[in-house]
């Protein structure tokens, strides 16, 4: 992977709740199934044979790396080999500030991620190699990386009490990047010890002695971080991303059985939080793209404790982690097109050892065969063993055998509703991408990477976009502070939502769809609740009818207004060109059929607008621009009802 496409996919998993504007799943119930599973088979007594286990791990991994094809190795040590001669980047101050200066957070997370992305192939190309070659660059690396200043991203270190600026050497702060960073170092270490050792026995010394200060010390001492879920705030992919990276860093590295018990432990008390957060329905808030990192990040957490106990812990018949691992396929459009709601991306690959994972634990072939069609999407050279990070280096070497042994196959399921999230996704076949896809969304306007677009929609047409969600751009600091909903990528306006009496949508818990119900391909919710006071709206009723035999969808609406101020606007985003030349018809071209818009040109005029795209990260989705059509109501009555009609057409 380009360390581009690299920090384009952290940045994704990288952003914060800010109190008012994103929050985590809605406070859950005390379920408590981790702890419980724990406590029941013994708790600290699980872990008794943790020794065995490292030996076991070691094993399996170094010899399934050895069992890899030729042209595997080859390709690993042309990687390692470019990292021979790698000029690692410094890291400034002045490069540190300048999130806080001018809120730009990708030009140090460039250089950082950089480093340990070279590390991981250096890495792999020794354990290829095994003959020392790499091992004065690989100690390079480390040692760079263990004199950092600290591995919390600048965009992160205000949870320091010193507040954004420079790190503060008196108070490690544990974010996703020194979670990151830990696993990195504790998969090198366990992986290259005896190595390390013969370099320079000071190494592994400094290892261990940055992961104690920087990791373990912070995490047992304190409780007030918020991702840890005991500060009364909801979590989200934070919780559970970082828990897991500190349980990889307790099983690998810590030796002292006291301490890394006591870690153990309160990773999977810790980890309660972000479960018992989690709707009846399994659904992910946070959307597709997050969902690797969060429902993802759960199944390694639960597969760690699993093996690492002997197989003593087991999940494997909570329906609800198994919701929570179904949810991926449900979302899934076709290729790497996922439902995009809040700020995931239209365009997204989970991790198919993710997927692989639940597919296992829950004997699921559906997840099964899915993680192997998301394997090969990732990965078409069956010989490339990627590098992304030396965690998901040791994932891909594991899981390469079973999941190109695999029948790869995305489920296409017709249909899945989740009444919890209030998200719903038809597709007019079962089993094919052919067709129309239909997805919609209620819910409320606090959701984790929330963008105000209660009642949204989206239409595919063979798999392609047609109505779509454009999603978010590149993180920037204005991005989780007070200024979010300025960004107009967040807006309701620039989703398939109404704007009423010129008033958006506005951002908060309290603006929600109410009155949401689903039965028989109909979706039905009033919307009016997600409008401040100054819409003047009483009512606003949306039905979606989806019809699979005539591969349409009539979007219904009756309102009812306290006040007229001005025309309402009906928006629906799109990436296809519209031929709007007919009166009462829109044409939105695609490349296997059109979509046909039919509304009633007695109550609407049609206003379009081309949105120009720049961002990097929206640009390689959608090209230079998408357009808005906008349905501009004629009329001024308080009361009324209308609908508008998309129908697939096959050229």
């Amino acid at each position: 992977m380009h360390v581009k496409k690299l920090i384009c996919a952290v940045l994704l998993f990288s952003g914060i709740s800010i109190a008012g504007n994103v929050s985590g799943q809605d406070a859950g119930k005390a379920r408590n199934y981790l702890y419980e599973e724990y406590r029941q088979k013994g708790g600290d007594a699980a872990f008794k044979d943790i020794i065995q286990w490292r030996e076991q791990r070691y094993k399996s991994v170094t010899e399934k790396i050895a069992a890899l094809p030729a042209a595997s190795k080859a390709i690993l040590l042309k990687e390692a080999d470019k990292g021979l001669s790698f000029d690692w980047p410094s890291l400034p101050a002045t490069l540190y500030l300048q999130y806080r200066d001018n809120g730009n957070r990708v030009n140090f997370e460039n250089a950082q991620f950089e480093r340990r992305k070279v590390l991981a192939a250096l890495v792999a190309g020794e354990l290829v190699d095994g003959k020392g070659k790499y091992m004065p660059q690989i100690v390079n690396g480390l040692w760079l990386i263990l004199e950092e200043s600290t591995w919390v991203l600048p965009a992160h270190i205000g949870a320091q009490k010193a507040g954004s600026g420079l790190p503060d050497p008196a108070e490690p702060v544990v974010d996703l990047f020194a979670g990151e960073t830990a696993a990195t170092l504790s998969w090198a270490q366990f992986l290259l010890h005896d190595q390390l050792d013969k370099f320079s026995p000071i190494v592994n010394k400094r290892i261990t002695y940055e992961l104690q200060h920087r990791i373990v010390e912070p995490y047992l001492e304190r409780t007030d971080f918020w991702w840890m879920g005991w500060g009364g705030r909801a979590v989200n992919n934070w919780n559970i991303w970082i828990n897991t990276n500190v349980l990889q860093t307790a099983l690998l590295g810590i030796n002292e059985t006291d301490i890394r018990n006591k870690v153990i432990e309160k990773t999977i008390r810790s980890a309660d939080n972000f479960v018992n957060g989690y709707p009846d329905d399994g659904g992910c808030d946070e959307g597709p793209t997050y969902w690797g990192h969060a429902g993802g990040k759960l199944i390694e957490f639960i597969d760690l404790l699993n093996s690492a106990s002997a197989h003593r812990l087991s999940w494997s018949n909570n329906e609800l982690i198994h919701r929570i691992g179904a949810y991926i396929y449900k979302m899934h459009v076709d290729s790497s097109r996922f439902v995009n709601f809040a700020d995931a991306s239209a365009s997204t690959i989970p991790p198919s050892h993710t997927v692989y994972l639940y597919g296992t634990a829950f004997h699921d072939p559906l997840l099964i065969n899915f993680a192997a069609y998301l394997s090969r999407l990732e990965n078409p050279d069956s010989n490339r063993v990627k590098t992304p990070s030396l965690a998901f280096f040791v994932y891909n070497v594991e899981y390469r055998s079973a999941l190109l042994s695999a029948k790869a196959a995305a489920p296409y399921t017709a249909e899945n509703w989740l009444p919890d999230l209030q998200v719903l996704s038809l597709r007019s076949e079962a089993g094919v991408s052919k067709g129309l896809f239909f997805a919609a969304q209620g819910g409320h306007n606090a959701e984790s990477h929330n963008h105000n677009d209660v009642g949204n929609f989206v239409l595919y047409m063979d798999g392609k976009p047609a109505i779509i969600d454009v999603g978010v751009g590149t993180y920037t600091k204005q991005t989780f502070s007070a200024d979010r909903y300025k960004l107009w990528f967040m807006q309701s306006q620039w989703h398939n939502c109404p704007t009423i009496n010129g008033v958006q949508q506005q951002d908060g818990r309290k603006f929600q769809a109410t009155a949401v119900e689903y039965s028989h391909n109909k979706l039905s919710m009033d919307i009016a609740a997600a409008y401040p006071e100054a819409a003047m709206v009483q009512s606003w009723k949306r039905t979606f009818t989806f019809n699979p035999a005539k591969t349409s969808l009539q979007l219904s609406e009756v309102y009812q207004l306290k006040e007229w101020k001005e025309p309402f606007l009906l928006h629906f985003m799109t990436c296809l060109p519209a031929g709007t030349g007919t009166p009462g018809r829109i044409v939105l071209k695609g490349g296997t059929a059109d979509l046909l818009l039919t509304y009633d040109p007695s109550l609407f005029e049609v206003v379009t607008e081309q949105q120009e795209i720049k961002d990097s990260r929206l640009s390689p989705v959608w090209g230079d621009h998408v357009t808005r059509i906008s349905l501009k109501a004629r009329s001024q009555a308080l009361t009324g009802k209308h609908s508008v009609a998309f129908v697939m057409r096959r050229k």
